[in-house]
């Protein structure tokens, strides 16, 4: 029943984390290209939902880090992890309508867009399901208690 609830709660922390920063990766893409760059680049697209499915990667291997576990074992939760949360992003871009958007920049400065809302919540999904799995797999093979 233990090994239930830390998969329960290390799944919840890692879908809020994931949220959290996939949300700051968001805004922060655009700012960065904005700021740094003279005159102002935009970044494409495509790009912004990479970003953000690799922050919500992140979050998902901040949540299930074991630092008592192997270095291999650590490396392939954040391979696992970092991979799933780029594919959730570029398939985040597949469920929005890029196509329609004129500015990418009004666009990208709010989370309840509905264009940028599915990279944020394909990479936590994807990340969280496949990371989770990963580590119940462990939790149950090998007793990673």
């Amino acid at each position: 029943m233990e090994r239930v609830i830390a998969l329960s709660i290390r799944a919840g922390l890692s879908l809020i984390i994931g949220f959290v920063i996939g949300a700051l990766f968001l805004i922060a893409t655009p700012l960065i290209g904005t700021l740094m760059f003279n005159p102002p680049v935009s970044p494409p697209l495509w790009f912004l939902s990479l970003s953000v499915g690799l922050g919500c990667g992140l979050a998902a291997f901040l949540c299930f880090f074991k630092p008592e576990s192997d270095h291999k074992i650590n490396g392939i939760t954040l391979l696992i992890s970092s991979t799933t949360g780029l594919l959730g992003g570029y398939i985040g871009t597949f469920l929005s309508n890029p196509e329609g958007v004129r500015n990418q920049r009004m666009v990208a400065s709010s989370l309840t867009s509905p264009d940028v809302a599915p990279f944020v919540y394909m990479g936590v999904l994807l990340a969280t399901v496949a990371t989770g799995t990963w580590y119940a797999y462990r939790l149950w093979t090998y007793n990673e208690d």
